[in-house]
């Protein structure tokens, strides 16, 4: 959203904590004060030149950082007088600052003391890496460098855990915003109302310099031997994370609680080697939110390392009303044939929470009209999710800048893009838990989701996966297998693997719906496998193959049921007791070994064996030269053929009860024929297999006949016909309507009769 290129930066950095430590060595740059200046801070902010400072003053004495400001650090203050300091003491119903509790007070002046030595223009423009960098290269992101590390944070707590015991939380120290007329320059938003949108008590005077926070400058760059001063004219107010701010509002509990469900305490190591021992404890924990952005941590990336994005980047949470998401249960879920909000899948409802979080640039009212009124992708704003939010700036009522990032309440829900799409069903149905854990052990998800292409989903049940021997673990929100170790997780690539038998991305010009009646091939995600459709029923090609079986007796076609119409492509119940798998088998090799004459292609096998085509298990002709198509007469037309001798090589050939293939052969002869019935990549381009309507188009074939003509392939529409040119003429058998025998390795049609030469 809003600068990509910058987000991308911001992204890659957060996976390189290395470099970042060379950023933060950068920071010695910013520390020079010139060394003529005599007083330091303590003493400039006392001397009363500047304004009189004597609250701020007494409130760094009671918290400790005297000491520091006398020049045991190098800091920039942000410094409130005595009547801005007054106001804020009148405001919070104190008579003086020795009345605030301690931990208050330390927490509300560390607010106002930098780590590092900041002029105005390193605050107007600050650079992370320092002043290395031309003219040029200082343009580029200006300003959105915008945050700085304060001395201000809370004190370690005691939390229960739902075990019964108790972990200290540490609490990191807040960062302090100071927005500048560059930052909104680059992020093209008018300064004054996006501003006063956060602060609407504050007034934007940064038109040539910046606003801090809730608080505008006075006086810049003050200068002391150990930092710099820019007195302001409010006592700066400690943002709080996200967290704190939703949690004491009422009107956003459920939304709150439900984000409560995914809340653990976490170890941290790097904490508790520098900071237990001071707590008298063994571990230091981070309360944190399993599979979301960790909004109760001040920071938005844990790594101190992670500098560079530690100054830009926060969270953005557009939190639905109570009202709001009551309804969309009951517009959503409750159709799904869930009876509460707790009774959701929790995957779901971790889904379902992350469609309202951006991360990366803080979302001001600027982006989210940008957002709507553009068609630019790198306008809208995009969910941790990879999906466009929408967001109606009329639903908004409260905006609130946090420690780490902002806040947005709404009262009322536009369906989320993910939920709104082709993936909804899985979201919605209590029924499709089993295939929303297939989905949730890939990457795909977000393809699925993009309005620039459409799908046709099929959705398998519970049911259907015990039936391919995969149990469903709702408590994990995993699927399982039977292994020799037990049960275990079914691997991410299978579960990809049933995904996209189970989804077809369909051609802009084609319906993203199974038609009721008629035949319709579809091409699944997996490579070389389809849906074949039929008069409101539907098959794989891996199942319409294990009719070659003479021994299977099941069902080919399965009935169908519309669940769902998304934004970009319909999803369907089908009521097949397995789930589809993929066509893995070797045509080749099937058609090298058959030995049972009652095989479809058992006689047109017998005669390559005859002409020393077949070697093995191996079909020499088509050995090495890519995918194949064979069009292959049917055992009657070859017993038919055989006994007027019609074909070439074979003389007084025929088949007797058992199958068995006697007569007189010419090798060579009956080899050459026997090549003009298979078409190969080697000679042909076969980007797709034939079938009405295929994009394997009507012309003229090369066959691997050495001396046959070319085979003239016709698709009428609802009929396939093959001419060996010049030699006879014949048509694909009705009889599996056109559909192919599809493999991995090539396909074949049953055709009525024999070519003629």
């Amino acid at each position: 959203m809003k600068n990509a290129t910058f987000l991308q930066k911001m992204l890659w950095l957060l996976c390189l904590p290395l470099i970042l430590l060379s950023c933060e060595d950068k920071m010695d740059e910013h520390y020079e004060v010139p060394d003529w200046v005599a007083d330091n801070a303590w003493e400039v902010l006392s001397s009363g030149e500047h304004g009189n400072y004597s609250i701020f003053l007494r409130g760094l004495e009671i918290s400790g950082y005297k000491q520091m400001l006398e020049g045991k650090s190098i800091l920039t203050i942000m410094a409130p007088d005595d009547t801005a300091f007054q106001a804020y003491l009148n405001e919070k119903g104190y008579a003086n600052i020795e009345v605030v509790p301690i931990n208050e007070v330390k927490k509300l002046i560390g607010y106002h003391v930098l780590y590092y030595s900041y002029t105005k223009e390193n605050l107007v423009n600050f650079r992370p890496v320092g002043s290395t960098e031309t003219e040029e290269e200082k343009n580029v992101d200006a300003g959105l460098f915008y945050k700085h590390r304060t001395r201000s944070s809370d004190t370690p707590e005691l939390e229960n855990r739902s075990d019964g015991s108790s972990v200290m939380v540490y609490h990191l120290e807040r960062y302090l915003p100071v927005f500048s007329y560059r930052f909104f320059q680059s992020r093209k938003l008018d300064a004054k109302s996006n501003y006063e949108a956060f602060y609407p008590n504050s007034t934007w005077t940064g038109d040539n310099g910046f606003n801090v926070s809730n608080a505008s400058v006075k006086e810049y760059g003050i200068i002391a031997n150990n930092g710099y001063i820019h007195a302001i004219d409010r006592v700066l107010e400690p943002l709080e994370t996200i967290y704190t701010e939703m949690k004491k509002r009422d009107e956003y509990s459920t939304f709150f609680n439900l984000y409560e469900s995914f809340g653990e305490y976490v170890a941290d190591d790097n904490l508790t080697k520098s900071y237990a021992a001071a707590y008298g404890v063994d571990t230091l924990y981070q309360y944190q939110h399993n599979g979301l952005p960790n909004i109760a941590c001040e920071w938005p990336v844990s790594s101190s390392l992670a500098f560079t994005s530690l100054t830009a980047m926060g969270y953005t949470i557009f939190a639905p009303s109570n009202t709001a998401i009551d309804s969309f249960f009951e517009e959503f879920w409750a159709k799904g044939g869930y009876t509460s909000l707790g009774e959701v899948d929790k995957l779901a409802m971790n889904s379902f929470l992350r469609q309202f979080i951006d991360a990366g640039l803080a979302v001001f009212p600027g982006d989210i009209e940008k957002s709507i009124s553009s068609t630019k992708s790198e306008d809208k704003i995009v969910s941790v999710e990879g999906s466009e939010i929408n967001v109606n700036p009329n639903t908004l009522n409260d905006k609130i800048m946090c420690v780490n990032g902002v806040l947005y309440g709404m009262n009322k829900i536009s369906t989320p893009t993910t939920f709104a799409s082709v993936l909804g069903t899985m979201f919605q149905n209590k029924e499709a838990r089993s295939f929303l854990y297939a989905m949730n052990g890939t990457s795909l998800q977000p393809s699925f989701v993009s309005n620039n292409a459409k799908y046709i989903m099929l959705i398998p049940k519970a049911a259907q996966f015990e039936g391919s021997e995969i149990r469903t673990s709702y408590s994990t929100s995993t699927l399982e297998q039977n292994t020799e170790d037990g049960w275990v997780e079914l691997s991410n690539s299978s579960k990809q693997g049933i995904v996209n038998i189970h989804s077809a991305n369909i051609p802009e010009t084609q319906s993203a719906s199974l038609p009721d009646n008629g035949i319709r091939v579809i091409t699944t995600q997996t490579s070389w496998n389809f849906w074949f459709v039929k008069d409101g029923k539907i098959t794989s090609n891996a199942r319409f193959n294990m009719q070659l079986n003479p021994e299977f007796q099941g069902t080919v076609f399965s009935s169908f049921t519309k669940v769902g119409e998304g934004s970009n492509g319909t999803s369907y119940w089908f009521d097949n007791e397995q789930l589809f798998s993929a066509e893995n088998g070797d045509l080749s090799r099937s058609i090298a070994i058959c030995a049972d004459k009652r095989y479809v292609y058992y006689n047109f096998a017998q005669l390559l064996k005859e002409a020393g085509i077949t070697v093995g298990e191996t079909m020499m002709n088509i050995f090495g030269k890519g995918r194949f198509v064979a069009f292959i007469p049917t055992n009657e037309a070859i017993q038919t053929a055989l006994s007027e001798g019609k074909i070439p090589g074979a003389t007084n050939a025929s088949f007797d009860e058992d199958g068995k293939l006697t007569g007189e052969f010419d090798t060579a002869t009956l080899k050459d024929y026997l090549n003009s019935y298979f078409i190969t990549g080697a000679k042909n381009t076969i980007a797709a297999y034939p079938y009405p309507g295929s994009s394997f188009k009507s012309g003229t074939y090369k066959t691997e006949s050495s001396v046959a003509p070319n085979l003239i392939y016709t698709d009428n529409g609802s009929t396939l016909n093959l001419e060996l040119q010049g030699h006879g003429k014949c048509q694909v058998v009705s009889t599996y309507s056109n559909f192919p025998f599809a493999f991995g390795d090539g396909c074949f049609h049953l055709i009525d009769g024999v070519f003629l030469k």
